[in-house]
């Protein structure tokens, strides 16, 4: 490497908090004002602050609900256990949540907000395709060979704790209701309908069904699985296909 290149490898492990501020004096003349310490200083917080707002950013809800104390103390951990990765300052809160769920794992409400933020702004930035629409399934003529391809922007959540009401709260400016947890979870749904992030929960049979569905099964064999297990609402399954295809949750055919 030349001495531009040193330079700048030394200045990065500093920023990382790989070097302390005493190994890059050499490279700093001595000026009238600020010591060399304190102008190192100014790039180190600086970084450290820019990525703070990328959570707060990312994470504006959750932001609210902790409070500015508690969420740049959760920020101040992420940054430095997770170094960034990524060029795109977008994606560095990928692992925020998991974070929270182990520094507040007695509110697990707080962790489970943080992923439903996450999620719909993955839902948002997910890759456009085609979308699949009721015309398109009168040209199906073999129903028993066919699978679905579902959205790229859907994802599934499970979620014990009641995040979603407390984010709608958030969102119109109100105060959350009080934490509560059921003891089996509820999936959570997360795609994209043309411009806009949507969200809606299901009941068991119906996410197992999408599950499948998105996991490449056939669709013959997700209609069965769900008469086999409850074959009282197997007759529904009609109708939650309509409501995939009017959502937009299925972008194509995949022929077996």
């Amino acid at each position: 490497m030349n001495a531009t290149q040193y330079l700048q490898s030394d200045f990065q492990q500093f920023i990382l908090g790989q070097r302390d501020a005493g190994s890059m004096h050499m490279h700093l003349a001595v000026t009238p004002g600020l010591d060399r310490d304190a102008r190192l200083d100014i790039y180190y917080q600086a970084y450290r602050l820019r990525l703070r707002d990328a959570l707060a950013e990312a994470y504006s809800k959750t932001h609210v609900y902790l409070g500015d104390a508690m969420f740049y103390q959760a920020c101040a951990a992420y940054i430095e256990n997770h170094p960034s990765p990524y060029r795109n300052l977008r994606w560095f809160g990928d692992a925020f949540a998991a974070q929270l769920g182990t520094q507040f794992p007695d509110h697990p409400q707080v962790a489970e907000l943080a992923r439903f933020e996450w999620a719909l702004g993955l839902a948002f930035d997910a890759e456009d395709h085609p979308i699949l629409g009721l015309p398109d399934l009168a040209t199906i003529s073999d129903w028993e060979t066919v699978g679905l391809r579902t959205s790229s922007s859907l994802q599934f959540i499970p979620m014990q704790s009641n995040a979603v009401a407390i984010w709608l709260a958030l969102s119109e400016v109100q105060t959350p209701p009080a934490p509560a947890c059921n003891e089996q979870p509820t999936t959570w749904i997360v795609w994209r309908k043309q411009l806009q992030a949507c969200f809606r929960s299901l009941n068991k049979e119906e996410a197992q069904a999408l599950q499948g569905v998105s996991q490449g099964q056939r669709f013959a064999d997700v209609c069965e699985q769900v008469a086999e297990d409850k074959p009282e609402i197997a007759s529904e399954i009609g109708g939650w296909l309509q409501t995939w295809v009017v959502d937009e949750l299925l972008a194509g055919v995949v022929e077996s």
